[in-house]
Formats: structure tokens, sequence, C-alpha cells
């Protein structure tokens, strides 16, 4: 990544598009204190780009994909997240509906889909109910029944003051609305 200047306002939903390889992973990274930049400066919350502690517990983030048990539930999988993580497992139930995962939140995550591992995925990041969302290519790997779902869910994320990042490589998938529908001016 070099010379990247880019500023998301909150409350809006918005998107890093580029081929494999572009280094939007590694923005995402950046934002999150696994990967410190060799130059530069940014803010992200407010907060310097520098201190990540000050900012995280702030952030929710789904980064290549989802990792959980196998043999844990995905109900069962985000209580232990929520335990590891001391926050509040009274919100498991409402974000398995959010996720469209509610009936389903009992099966053992093995037995999921790709796009149910995704949406676990998902809920695992709003845990901690994030000013800031950030979420790698969420599409990869879905069919077209799963892409159409988190189309639906990134606007469903989108509603109130949160801050979506996406990233994507398909700029087609995006002209199709994955983010161009939902990108908004803040409020």
């Amino acid at each position: 990544v070099d010379r990247l200047t880019i500023e998301v306002p909150a409350g809006v939903v918005a998107g890093l598009i580029g081929p494999n390889g572009a280094g939007k992973t590694t923005v995402m990274a950046m934002l999150l204190g696994l990967v410190r930049p060799s130059a530069g400066s940014g803010t992200v919350l407010g907060e310097p780009l520098g201190r990540p502690a000050s900012y995280l517990h702030q952030v929710g983030a789904l980064i290549e994909g989802p990792a959980f048990y196998p043999h844990l539930t995905g109900r069962e999988n985000l209580a232990l997240l929520a335990t590891l993580g001391r926050l509040d497992p009274a919100r498991i139930p409402s974000l398995l509906e959010l996720v469209e995962l509610g009936p389903r939140g009992d099966d053992r995550f093995r037995h999921y889909s790709m796009g149910m591992k995704q949406r676990l995925g998902i809920a695992a990041a709003l845990l901690g109910d994030p000013a800031l969302l950030i979420l790698d290519e969420p599409n990869n790997g879905l069919d077209p029944a799963g892409i159409r779902e988190m189309r639906d869910l990134i606007g469903t994320l989108a509603d109130g003051d949160r801050t979506v990042l996406v990233s994507s490589h398909v700029l087609s998938e995006v002209e199709q609305s994955t983010l161009l529908g939902f990108i908004r001016e803040p409020r």
C-alpha cells in the first residue's frame, strides 16, 4: 500500500474496490492494528492509527473468512467469544436473528453452509455493538442466493449510525448494488 488517502465519514457504507493483491486486506489489517504502516499517519474513530488499543473496542471485523469451533453450535461459539471478550451474551439471540440464523443457532458450526458461516462471522463481529464494522470480501465463495442475502444484510447493518467498510475484488458485483445501493451520505 503506497500513498493511500481515504476518509470515510461516520455512519456510511463505503467500499475498497480492487483486484486481488491490490492491498485491500492490508489496509483493513492496518486499521485493526494487525499490520503496522511503515510510513504515514491516520486516525480511526478519531484515535491515532498507531494506537489501536484506543479504538479497537469500538471496531468489529470479519477478515479472510470466519473461524469457529466446528463441534460447537453457532450460539455456543458466540457465547465463547462473548465470554473471552467480556461482552454481553444477552445480545446473542438478537444477533442470530439479525443475521437470519435464529432457527439454526443451535446447529453445529460444521453443518453450516458457506453463507451461514459468513453470517455467523458477522454476528461475532457485532457482539460488541461496534461503531465501525470491517468486512473483508463478505461475498467470497457465496452462491447467487447467498450474495443476495449478504446484500440485504449489509443494507440492514447500514441502518443506524454504524460505519461499514466492505472490500471486494469484483467491480461488477459492486455495480449490481452490493455497495452502491447502500453507500449514502453521513447523517
